[in-house]
């Protein structure tokens, strides 16, 4: 992974983003072919929104983002046969915050469900508001 800029977020420890640096974040975190539609990109970038970052319930999510739930609760496997993908998330990569727009998670499923099943409780998020 690169991070070009996320590095800088984290050694200055922001509490928030705009959505062109949410919008770089997810760039950083997926350099390879995202899994996020580019319209639904430019629709973060253009909403204007500021992204804060936040502890939130796991559970939470579950029951606001019915597609974050029903990925979660299927055990789906989304890069990869049997888990097997360098675009699983490493150990490491589990620190990293989800991102939820406007009550859904738009990217951080596979982070969300690892921990999820590890019967963790909470997640950082960074969260528009």
């Amino acid at each position: 992974m690169r991070f070009k800029t996320f590095h800088k977020w984290i050694a200055n420890e922001a509490e928030q983003l705009s959505a062109k640096e949410i919008n770089d974040y997810i760039s950083d975190l997926t350099p390879r072919d995202s899994d996020i539609p580019d319209y639904f990109m430019e629709l973060i970038k253009k909403s204007g929104k500021k992204f804060v970052l936040k502890t939130v319930s796991i559970e939470d999510l579950l029951a606001n983002d019915q597609a974050l739930s029903d990925y979660v609760k299927s055990g789906e496997v989304r890069y990869g046969e049997g888990g097997e993908s360098e675009l699983e998330p490493r150990e490491s990569d589990l620190d990293y915050p989800i991102v939820v727009f406007n009550g859904e998670v738009v990217d951080g499923y596979s982070r969300t469900s690892t921990l999820y099943h590890r019967g963790e409780k909470t997640i950082k998020a960074w969260v528009s508001e």
